[in-house]
């Protein structure tokens, strides 16, 4: 039985490393074809522009292997069925499961090779090709922005568009810049022209615009626009070139796809972390609206009290694989894994400050209110005429005819100015004190709008930094469950190739691409678009990455539980028996029609 599995494996050797040595070639190229021009011409050693495309090479085997071991598998099986050596070993007694089990166990084996590639190989790679992209872009900041693109130039924060861009010089022209620093506002800024260049310390970069126009809008008054021309304005970024303090081995300075599966298990549980403190702070101020809008407050709301330690780190495939890693290897975690903890809990500090300095400017906002409300409660003593003494401390006028008191005064003549404006009142002090209680009024009815527009602001500022933590946790468990869904693609082509191959004994080539292709597009337009909805959170990261592979094992299960039951042999069971098959069935079906025709 060694002979049988050795003679198996041997027959997919050579499909596998022709199917892996060309779509490599021909991912590679094209990715060549489309950066060639924006690397060649610009000044640029020939070993950087080898550098720059020999570590593009990890990312496309991450993505050709799988499809390697498909065409591999379908090929080794179909030429096998085709030889009529299936049948001879099925007349020997030998079953087909035990034909497929060196697959298996071959596939098993390259999912977890790629699993060990796509943890430690590729973020290296991408890591070092994004330091060669950051170093070339300090020279020339053009070098990574397209026109008629959206570039980002700061994540979440700062985006480029330019109609034209000369990346000889940087000049740029109909550029127009989405700023999305503040929370509160969301501001657009045109220009016909402009110029970019990074400041001297090769940190900053400076963008010098002219004539053109800001455009802003707040986010608590949609429907406001404020416009402001300009002649020429200077727009600084602070720390947006590539050495910002970058070390070996730094993972702070790493993207999603620059780590590893532990070191991004840890960046999880801190995404986890600050989304949920996000969460009960959007909460507590969805809260706080309405009770504001119910009813005025007269005390401050209770403070969201952030989480000074990290949850609990979630039991997912990464936990159970850097645990199996730990014990296997002998170390605490992966490659990068270690992260400085002044820096874990960095965000919360930040915005745990944040909650602070609000709770307190809250605090002098519901005092203030307080305070007016209690001055407009206490009544206004009535008007005393001039030269008669007033008694402080009380509500009530003197009696009449005790020492202090106002003469009553004739029927005729009481209350001369009831229901006339403080504008015709002759009295002076009744002037005054209608004109100081309407300015009292006037200003707690400002005091409460502005109080509401600063709370609506505040939820709309809460509700942004939620959904921006969210997209971050999102990221980091798509990343996740994308390499372990990429590695279980070999054993999961394997389940659904070797039955295909044996049902279509004859299929030869042609199976091999026409099954190849079907499930290359069904499998990566999955996976493309199981990414994208898992980023807008429209559906989980899980079953974004692993939803594709579940379908194709069910299909796959199905096919090798039905297998040993194929009605074709060697000599038949190729396309044109499948065709000859339906014309029979037509045939069948027309014949009862056309008998009762003749009779």
């Amino acid at each position: 039985m060694k002979i049988l599995s050795k003679y198996i494996l041997r027959e997919h050797v050579g499909p596998f490393t022709f199917a892996l040595t060309a779509l490599t070639s021909l991912m590679i190229l094209n990715f060549i074809s489309r950066q060639f021009g924006e690397l060649v011409g610009k000044g640029l050693p020939a070993a950087v522009i080898a550098e720059f495309f020999g570590l593009s090479i990890p990312f496309t085997v991450a993505l050709t292997l799988p499809m390697s071991v498909l065409v591999a598998v379908l090929y080794a099986f179909s030429r096998l069925a085709a030889e009529n050596e299936v049948t001879a070993l099925k007349a020997s007694g030998v079953s087909p499961w035990r034909l497929v089990t060196p697959a298996l166990i071959w596939g098993a084996v390259m999912s977890l090779f790629l699993l060990a590639f796509n943890d430690q190989i590729l973020p290296r790679a991408n890591f070092r090709l994004k330091t060669l992209q950051d170093d070339i872009a300090q020279t020339k900041p053009t070098f990574l922005l397209k026109p008629q693109v959206i570039n980002v130039v700061q994540e979440e924060r700062f985006y480029l568009k330019a109609g034209r861009i000369d990346q000889s010089n940087g000049h740029m022209r109909e550029v127009v810049i989405y700023d999305l620093t503040d929370p509160t506002r969301r501001r657009t800024i045109y220009a016909d022209s402009g110029v970019i260049t990074f400041a001297a310390n090769l940190r900053d970069l400076q963008l010098d615009l002219l004539h053109g126009q800001m455009q802003t809008v707040s986010t608590d008054r949609p429907a406001q626009l404020d416009r402001l021309f300009y002649d020429s304005d200077r727009i600084t970024l602070r720390n947006v070139g590539g050495r910002m303090e970058r070390r070996a081995g730094d993972t702070l300075s790493r993207g999603d796809r620059e780590l590893g599966v532990c070191a991004m298990q840890k960046r999880l549980v801190r995404a986890k972390a600050t989304s949920d403190d996000f969460r009960d702070e959007y909460m507590a101020a969805l809260q706080e609206a309405k009770a504001n809008t119910q009813k005025r407050p007269t005390t401050a709301p209770p403070v969201h009290i952030k989480r000074t330690t990290l949850p609990r780190e979630p039991k997912n495939l990464a936990w159970g694989y850097c645990r199996l890693l730990a014990r296997l290897v002998g170390v605490k975690a992966a490659e990068a894994a270690e992260v400085r903890p002044e820096a874990l809990h960095a965000v919360q500090d930040t915005v745990a400050k944040r909650a602070a300095r609000d709770s307190t400017k809250r605090d002098s906002v519901h005092r203030a209110t307080a305070d007016s409300a209690l001055r407009a409660a206490v009544p206004v003593s009535p008007a005393v005429p001039p030269g008669q003494p007033v008694i402080l401390g009380t509500s009530k006028p003197p009696a009449p005819g005790s020492p202090g008191a106002a003469p009553v005064p004739a029927p005729a003549q009481a209350q001369p100015n009831a229901g006339t404006p403080a504008s015709v009142i002759k009295d002076p002090f009744l002037a005054r004190t209608r004109a100081d209680s309407d300015r009292r009024i006037a200003a707690d009815k400002e005091m409460v709008r502005n109080q509401i527009a600063e709370i609506s602001s505040r939820v709309a500022e809460v509700k942004l930094r939620y959904e921006i933590s969210q997209r971050t946790k999102n990221r980091y468990e798509i990343e996740i469950h994308k390499k372990f869904a990429l590695a279980a693609a070999c054993l999961i082509f394997v389940i659904l190739g070797a039955p295909l191959a044996l049902r279509f004994p004859r299929g030869g080539v042609g199976l091999v691409l026409l099954v190849s292709l079907i499930v290359f597009a069904l499998y990566y337009v999955g996976l493309i678009g199981g990414e994208s909805l898992a980023n807008k959170g429209i559906i989980p990261p899980f079953w974004a990455m692993w939803g594709t592979n579940l379908l194709l094992t069910v299909i796959g299960v199905v096919l090798l539980l039905r297998m040993g039951h194929e009605e074709n042999s060697g000599r038949g069971g190729n396309w044109s028996d499948r065709w000859d098959k339906v014309r029979d069935a037509i045939g069948r079906r027309r014949q009862p029609m056309l008998v009762k025709e003749a009779a």
